[in-house]
């Protein structure tokens, strides 16, 4: 059975990187994450600055609900893809449909470009 625990070099090079690994977050700490997360700078830099382990920002932030994990990537039905479809020939933007759909506009434009077939306009509507 595997441990969980870390060693004694394990827990002393994590102390080294981060100043304040395993120690309990004071009030003046959290309410500097609480700033750098509206001001929106990066958890790998919140990391740096408070020497904290990015995992321990992240449990932070989302015990604070400032953090809410992405939901696992759920599969496109036939009826997300015609409607995908229907709206971009529409014209809207990728915005507006990584919206719609709730997902981000990478995955709009990769879920586009795999349909792409459906997107191009019929021979038939071009000689018309």
């Amino acid at each position: 059975m595997r441990s969980f625990f870390l060693s004694p070099e394990q827990y002393d090079d994590l102390k080294c990187r981060y100043v304040k690994f395993n120690e309990p977050w004071a009030a003046d700490e959290v309410d500097e994450l609480r700033r750098m997360a509206a001001d929106g700078v990066p958890r790998a830099e919140m990391s740096e600055q408070l020497g904290r382990t990015p995992n321990a920002i992240r449990m932070k932030l989302q015990s604070l609900g400032l953090y809410v994990p992405k939901p696992a990537a759920r599969p496109w039905t036939d009826l997300d893809d015609d409607a995908l479809v229907r709206l971009y020939r529409e014209g809207a933007s990728f915005t507006t449909l990584a919206a719609t759909f709730s997902r981000s506009e990478k995955a709009i434009i990769s879920r586009l470009i795999r349909l792409r077939a459906a997107i191009l306009p019929d021979r038939a509507e071009e000689a018309s």
